[in-house]
């Protein structure tokens, strides 16, 4: 009877201290007339930059933007945050403060969701997300707008795991969405990735969805998009539509019920 009676009250404070560890919610504003962290709403906001905001973040946070255009460079070092805007896209804008990637990724379980990013010229750090995990990456990048840059969003040559979805990226001059950067053995390559329902009309002179030279088992699908360039194995390729013939330079790699239209990004 003692030992079971232990049991639950051991049980009882561990339920205690799970239910206190709610996730904060960080309001970031760049015009507020003053800050309170965390904030509580966009007229009473806790940070005028979004690092300000994930620097004071824990694991599992939440960070809410609310319109208007932020210049800076994005260092996301905390896993499984949310960083998402009020009003979508068309009204909140993160543009680079300096010729480097807007959003640099390197702890797991991002989501980012409902933000114009624009990338500050066409040099190698020119990325609008570049996401540099070894490992499950587990990352969600849902309804962004990326504008320009040399790169739109760069998934790492060993990260696996992540969900590129409902993105519209225009104007990139080398990939729109480019999984995979390491060419070749001994990288394991990017895989596991799901690329769906994008819009991405690069101008590229590669592919604006770059699939690379080890990049297995990836799913790419429902996408519209300038042009398609799959290297590697396994990766099935499906239901997209292209302004120019699809390029299977891999092998084993499963492609059908895509479809070829001149206007389809114009």
């Amino acid at each position: 009877m003692r030992l079971a009676l232990a049991t639950v009250v051991a049980a009882s404070l561990l339920l205690g201290e799970e239910a206190s560890a709610t996730p904060t919610t960080h309001w970031v504003n760049d015009d507020a007339s003053s800050y309170t962290p965390p904030g509580a709403s966009c007229d009473d906001a806790g940070y005028s930059t979004i690092q300000e905001a994930v620097d004071a973040s824990s694991s599992g946070d939440v960070i809410t933007v609310c319109p208007g255009i932020y210049t800076e460079n994005v260092y996301v070092g905390t896993s499984d945050l949310t960083i998402s805007s009020t009003g979508g896209a068309s009204v909140t804008t993160v543009e680079a403060a300096v010729s480097f990637y807007v959003f640099q990724v390197i702890a797991p379980g991002l989501t980012l969701d409902g933000l114009t990013i624009a990338p500050d010229g066409f040099a190698d750090g020119d990325i609008g997300v570049n996401v540099a995990i070894e490992g499950d990456t587990d990352l969600t990048l849902n309804r962004n707008v990326v504008t320009g840059g040399r790169i739109g969003v760069n998934l790492g040559c060993v990260s696996f795991g992540s969900t590129v979805a409902h993105n519209t990226l225009t104007g990139q001059t080398e990939a729109g969405i480019n999984v995979d950067t390491c060419e070749a053995p001994p990288f394991p390559g990017s895989h596991d990735n799901s690329i769906h329902h994008n819009t991405a009309c690069s101008v590229t002179s590669t592919a604006s969805i770059a699939l690379g030279g080890s990049s297995n088992d990836n799913s790419i699908h429902h996408n519209v998009a300038t042009s398609i360039s799959v290297f590697g194995t396994g990766n099935d390729v499906h239901h997209n539509s292209t302004q120019l013939v699809i390029i299977d330079n891999g092998s084993g790699n499963n492609l059908h019920h895509n479809t070829t239209d001149p206007g389809v990004c114009q």
